[in-house]
C-alpha cells in the first residue's frame, strides 16, 4: 500500500507543479493566523513602498515546524505586496524574552536582508506583533498588531 501511495503523491506534485520536498503534512503544521495591522508602520520596518493611500494589511501567516523540532521551522506570510502568487517564506526560531516578560515566547522570522519580524505568542490561538525592541506595537482604533488561528485546510 505504501508505494501505491507514494506513487500517488508523486503523481500528484507532478501534476500540480510541486516537489515531494514541498509537500507538507498536517503534522508540519503549527497553524494559520490571519489579522489586520495599520499599513505605514509595517511598510517603513520592511522597506516596502506602498501607496500613500494604504490604510491596513491583511495579513495570513502560515508557520510549519522542521521535523523533530519544536523550536525551528519555516513560514509562508501573505500581506499587502506578498500576495497569493508571491509570499514572503523563510525560517523561524523560538526565541524567549519581550521588554515586559523577560520569558515570553517570541517567533522570530528571518527576513532576507532586513531585519527580522518578532511575534509574541500570548496562547495557542493568538500572535501578536512586537516592534525590534521586543516591545508591543500599538495599534488604533480600528485596527490591531493580532494575528488570530483560523481553522484552514491543508
Amino acid at each position: 500500500m505504501k508505494p501505491f501511495l507514494l506513487l500517488l503523491v508523486a503523481f500528484v506534485c507532478l501534476q500540480t507543479g510541486h516537489s515531494l520536498a514541498q509537500v507538507k503534512t498536517t503534522s508540519d503544521l503549527i497553524g494559520v493566523f490571519d489579522g489586520r495591522t495599520p499599513c505605514k508602520e509595517f511598510a517603513r520596518l520592511l522597506n516596502e513602498n506602498l501607496p500613500a493611500n494604504c490604510i491596513k494589511i491583511k495579513w495570513r501567516l502560515t508557520l510549519y515546524k522542521d521535523k523533530g523540532s519544536d523550536t525551528t521551522g519555516r513560514y509562508e506570510l501573505i500581506g499587502f505586496v506578498y500576495k497569493n502568487e508571491n509570499p514572503r517564506v523563510g525560517t523561524w526560531r523560538i526565541t524567549k524574552g519581550s521588554k515586559a516578560n523577560r520569558n515570553a515566547i517570541v517567533y522570530e522570522l528571518k527576513v532576507a536582508g532586513d531585519e527580522p519580524l518578532y511575534l509574541l505568542k500570548l496562547d495557542n490561538n493568538i500572535l501578536y506583533f512586537l516592534d525590534q525592541d521586543k516591545r508591543l506595537f500599538i495599534g488604533n482604533k480600528d485596527f490591531s498588531y493580532t494575528l488570530n488561528r483560523i481553522k484552514k485546510r491543508v
